[in-house]
């Protein structure tokens, strides 16, 4: 038999799950919104054919190395706000790459306060030059895997997964967490494929991008609805 102060908790038990729910699908609505707002803005970006890219490769996939890289990103895009203004239109990509130049051994020097204010004395490299892109997917569209002129930050081994955006014309500004990597190429030789080739690996291949405000919505409900099961 039931009685009052069981049928009382069990009640509180079940508006505390519905309330707990409802808080969840608003956080869950309210992310994919904002998600959808950033991929309107960027799609209505694309990356010009003439253009230098920032890459940022992390030490390892360790989620201490995951984190420097983070924080060595918001270092130098905000070193770079100091003079990101020299490279907007008009401006010739041979003009942007001697003004990238010149800042080069800012950047560096940049990386390497960061680096030693965390303590950390694994070595880095800061370079301007055409270096190996995996594949990428910018704004809805899926740029092949290939060579491209680039400033690329290696922290460590540069083994971890990167971090990029595009320098020239000057988009990091505009989204700076954009362009998650897609599937890592199959073999080298696909890398340096004609870029015919390289968009046919590309839609044969099943991305793996992920979304890391959708996985965290994803968790948060699994919790939320695990308290109540």
């Amino acid at each position: 038999m039931i009685t009052g102060a069981e049928g009382e908790n069990g009640m509180s038990r079940r508006v505390v799950k519905q309330i707990g729910l409802i808080i969840v699908c608003l956080m869950m609505t309210i992310m994919m919104w904002e998600g959808q707002k950033t991929d309107a803005a960027v799609a209505a970006t694309a990356i010009p054919e003439q253009s230098i890219r920032l890459r940022i490769l992390a030490n390892s996939d360790a989620a201490g190395d995951q984190l420097v890289k983070r924080e060595i990103r918001d270092a130098v895009v905000a070193q770079m706000n100091e003079w990101v203004t020299e490279l907007e239109n008009p401006q010739s990509l041979e003009e942007a790459r001697g003004v990238i130049r010149q800042h080069l051994s800012e950047i560096e020097d940049r990386v390497g306060e960061e680096l030693a204010n965390r303590g950390l004395t694994y070595s880095y490299q800061v370079e301007l030059g055409v270096v190996p892109f995996p594949t990428k997917l910018y704004g809805g569209t899926v740029y092949p895997a290939g060579d491209y002129e680039a400033v690329r930050i290696t922290l460590g081994k540069g083994e971890g997964q990167n971090w990029w955006c595009v320098l020239f014309p000057p988009l990091c500004f505009i989204d700076a967490g954009t362009g998650d990597a897609l599937a890592k190429p199959a073999t080298a030789s696909a890398a340096a494929a004609e870029p015919g080739d390289a968009q046919a690996s590309v839609q044969a291949a099943t991305p793996e991008a992920r979304f890391f405000l959708w996985d965290m919505a994803v968790k948060l409900w699994d919790w939320v609805t695990g308290l109540f099961a």
